[in-house]
């Protein structure tokens, strides 16, 4: 049984996204978010947080944060216990996936994207000659705000037996919507459409990760593996943490998520960029005490 730190009071559980949820228009948590979640650690809150990010990218925001937390990365794919980075579960997509997701984008100009995982430095591989022009000059942006080495290639032409944990499908919202329907009926995945946050233009993701990686599991197996419970309070603001307030007992939506997201809040938190994420944690933790 896993224990993020030393024995006190637990209260319960509070899971977090990052973009947009604690961090502000820098892509950081704001000193005082960072404080305040130290205060409701040592208060006997734990604390998780999960996002769809690489490792690289996550730790550029959690990486201030003295206290034990869990990380879950690319929506759960890799949990880990922080800051020891002890691994606590992992679900893997295996190389039968790529010829899925080949199939899926015929007839389509634009590509996927293949991350390797944090063991493996956290490379993400691409291959230039498959993107529009349009989309070529949005990898670029993404690679310039990228922690992660992106390395390119001809061909997804892995060693057999090779898994990974996230492939990420770009492309305009149609054609995403298209590949998300067929990807539904393929049931080794978890598929999740989202807007590209970094974009301004219509630009949208399917994040393919294995079945089980998904927010709402990842929130679920580490309550299981600590055996601890407790109310559950939970914050997000796009598609993909959905699963994870579904989870939860108290749901924080972000007022910047999308439309169809509102209905399903307990509260409905202001941006990250005026900590509002602060605001609707202490009125969560009000309620159930």
């Amino acid at each position: 049984m896993l224990k993020s730190a030393i024995m006190r009071k637990h209260l319960g559980w509070i899971a977090l996204d990052l973009d947009g949820t604690i961090t502000d228009s820098t892509h950081r948590a704001p000193k005082e978010v960072v404080d305040f979640l130290h205060s409701l650690e040592d208060k006997g809150w734990e604390i998780v947080f999960i996002t769809g990010r690489t490792f690289s990218f996550a730790y550029k925001v959690v990486g201030e944060f003295d206290f034990p937390y869990y990380l879950a990365v690319q929506n759960g794919a890799d949990i880990l216990l922080m800051p020891h980075k002890q691994l606590v579960a992992r679900h893997y997509l295996d190389d039968k996936v790529i010829p899925v997701l080949d199939m899926a984008y015929r007839g389509e100009e634009e590509d996927f994207l293949v991350y390797a995982g944090y063991e493996q430095g956290d490379f993400c591989y691409y291959r230039p000659e498959r993107f529009s022009p349009k989309l070529t000059e949005h990898v670029h942006k993404i690679m310039a705000l990228s922690p992660e080495p992106w390395k390119s290639v001809k061909d997804f032409d892995f060693k057999k037996g090779i898994s990974f944990p996230l492939a990420k499908c770009l492309g305009a919202k149609q054609a995403m919507e298209r590949i998300n329907a067929l990807l539904q009926a393929v049931p080794e995945v978890s598929a999740t459409l989202i807007r590209d946050p970094l974009a301004e233009d219509d630009v949208y993701l399917n994040l393919v990760t294995a079945k089980q990686a998904t927010k709402g599991n990842a929130l679920r197996t580490v309550k299981q593996a600590t055996g601890d419970g407790g109310p559950t309070i939970a914050a997000g603001d796009d598609l993909n943490d959905i699963s994870m307030l579904e989870a939860a007992d108290i749901k924080i939506v972000m007022a910047t998520a999308p439309k169809e997201m509102i209905p399903m809040a307990t509260i409905v938190a202001e941006h990250g960029q005026q900590h509002g994420i602060i605001a609707a944690l202490n009125q969560a933790i009000a309620s159930v005490h």
